[in-house]
């Protein structure tokens, strides 16, 4: 059995509920359906709120495009957006698409032909006549690949220029 009170209280949660979609319908905003273009792919659109920042709307594209949010980069209207930006300047009407750029991480821009190949032990070189391996050799002190200019004899494993600067403290006397 509800008193007085409790029959007011429960009234007063109904209509408070009955209310509550109206205000989360305000607060979600305008959705509008956003144009992308990825070079070499069609065009696609998604829905979205106005209010959604910009580094959400990468982690929604990835799946329609397949680029990793970090390797994208969107822009609209000839602007980079930027990761804190929001949808809001975004025009519906004027039929532009956002337009999403690849940028390589630091992997896409590694050159070369051959792969680095990580030497466990600087203090023991690799094995000799193994394909490659000359080149595969690093300094010591640097940790640079040494290629022709690596000092090898008695185990030094320093480049030229390197083994110059510390010949004397290692122990190298220069004969006239």
């Amino acid at each position: 059995q509800l008193g007085a009170f409790g029959k007011d209280m429960a009234t007063a949660l109904v209509e408070s509920m009955g209310t509550l979609p109206e205000e989360v319908e305000a607060s979600l905003g305008k959705l509008m359906s956003i144009r992308f273009k990825v070079s070499g792919m069609e065009a696609f659109e998604l829905e979205l709120d106005q209010a959604t920042a910009v580094r959400d709307v990468k982690k929604l594209a990835k799946d329609m495009c397949g680029i990793e949010p970090e390797h994208m980069r969107l822009i609209y209207n000839g602007a980079v957006l930027k990761e804190s930006d929001t949808l809001e300047a975004y025009d519906e009407a004027s039929g532009m698409a956002v337009q999403i750029l690849f940028t390589a991480g630091h992997t896409g821009l590694l050159g070369g032909s051959k792969g680095t190949v990580v030497q466990r032990n600087p203090f023991s070189t690799p094995v000799r006549g193994m394909p490659g391996s000359k080149g595969n050799r690093c300094s010591r002190m640097s940790g640079r690949l040494g290629g022709n200019a690596l000092i090898r004899k008695y185990g030094i494993l320093m480049k030229r220029q390197e083994f110059r600067e510390k010949a004397e403290q290692i122990g190298f006397v220069k004969y006239q």
